[in-house]
């Protein structure tokens, strides 16, 4: 049991991930992260468990281990993602397709489904998805990319609609171009043909993101739902 408030974060070995777990500890969050990977981050207040978040039984292990323990889950921010670049006729199906649809769609429903069922106890909860300005960029080689994040937005919004009735909100935080390692080794054409895409024309900072995500998770913001919050007023 914790009498700190209980937040949820996927991916949080290095990145952006990494970001939010710090941020959210020092502003008194008790924070449960899992990578594949090991964590770190080294706080009293941070627990990491290594896990795949498509992986169905270890997801739901961690989740049930966190609500045991801590006694609840007042917030779940699921940010695993993995970044790459294809034209659609070299794209594989058991390649770059697949693993796409794996982290993302699999993995965001697996962590959603299994966080849901103790917020609806618990009559309560926020759950925040990270997206990705990708979805509204429409650039060649980001089909399997783009599509799976805009799968994740669709499922933020119905889930926000099942979840209304036990007061849990779902939103999504559609960040700017966040330039960590992953992003960089796409080259800096291509980030800088990104940044040309943004209203706002920067690298947008962790710490933003994080703003982000803390107003959905106030506790004042309990009638808003169902919402895609676009950073850098993409274009």
């Amino acid at each position: 049991m914790t009498d700190r408030a209980v937040m949820l974060v996927t991916g949080t070995s290095r990145g952006i991930g990494l970001g939010i777990a710090e941020y959210f500890v020092e502003r008194g969050y008790t924070v449960c992260g899992c990578s594949r990977s090991a964590g770190t981050l080294d706080s009293p207040h941070y627990r990491h468990t290594v896990l795949d978040v498509a992986d169905e039984p270890a997801v739901r292990a961690w989740i049930a281990a966190v609500a045991r323990d801590l006694g609840r889950i007042d917030v779940a921010v699921c940010n695993a993602g993995i970044v790459g670049s294809s034209l659609m006729l070299s794209v594989t199906p058991t390649k770059t397709w697949d693993e796409f649809a794996t982290t993302h769609m699999r993995g965001v429903f697996l962590v959603c489904r299994e966080v849901s069922k103790v917020m609806v106890r618990q009559r309560g909860g926020r759950i925040v998805n990270l997206s990705s300005p990708a979805v509204a960029w429409h650039m060649p080689g980001a089909a399997a990319y783009a599509a799976t994040k805009a799968g994740i937005e669709e499922m933020t919004r119905v889930l926000a609609a099942e979840l209304a009735p036990a007061g849990v909100t779902c939103n999504v935080v559609r960040p700017g171009l966040v330039l960590t390692g992953t992003a960089r080794a796409l080259g800096g054409d291509r980030a800088a043909s990104m940044l040309d895409r943004q209203t706002i024309r920067r690298e947008v900072t962790i710490e933003e993101i994080c703003h982000v995500i803390e107003f959905f998770a106030a506790p004042a913001s309990t009638a808003i739902t169902g919402q895609t919050l676009s950073m850098c007023l993409i274009g």
